[in-house]
């Protein structure tokens, strides 16, 4: 048992309060067919539910506070809670805005979440920082204080990775016959 009032306990409260006031609604979220495959509906909202998943499959919901930028979503936990050790096993996400118990408001989408270096955790906390202001400002100096360390987690749509991809095998398609020309011209020559 946690020593009384130490990092570890208040932890332990913490997580106890915020599993108590998650819908129970979020525990049975399931990809919208035909959802958007983007972020835009996140913009206005202050609360997003992030879904994860056990090696077992079963679904783990967690409401966040989340920052936005280039069509990618940016969130903080502790390095070595639970749903970063479950997204180091299974980096497919669900994503959906929310209210503060993480009751969806919006389509859920299918994402993909890749946990930060610590070279990208500035530019992350910034991100996140920068939505909220003053009030990510005191919960990082209290609350989040019970966190050892942080851990930065990016959200992208399942979506955007494709299209990205898809851009990216054009452009390298293209520049392969570019290629393929410069050296029939300068094979005639």
């Amino acid at each position: 048992m946690p020593r009384l009032l130490s990092k570890e306990w208040w932890e332990e409260r913490v997580l106890r309060m915020y599993d108590s006031w998650r819908d129970p609604v979020t525990w049975h979220v399931t990809e919208t067919p035909e959802g958007p495959g983007d972020l835009r509906q996140f913009k206005r909202r202050r609360f997003a539910l992030l879904v994860t998943y056990k090696r077992s499959g079963d679904a783990v919901p967690s409401a966040m506070w989340f920052g936005l930028k280039d069509g990618r979503a940016y969130l903080r936990t502790g390095c070595d809670s639970w749903k970063v050790r479950r997204m180091r096993n299974n980096p497919q996400v669900l994503f959906a805005p929310s209210n503060i118990r993480g009751k969806p408001k919006g389509a859920v989408l299918a994402c993909t979440a890749r946990i930060l270096p610590d070279e990208e955790k500035p530019a992350a906390a910034r991100i996140i920082a920068g939505a909220y202001g003053a009030g990510r400002k005191l919960y990082d100096r209290t609350v989040a204080t019970v966190y050892e360390e942080a851990a930065y987690i990016e959200i992208t749509p399942n979506a955007l990775l494709k299209a990205e991809a898809e851009a990216e095998a054009e452009t390298r398609a293209r520049a392969e016959e570019e290629a393929a020309g410069r050296r029939v011209e300068q094979a005639r020559d």
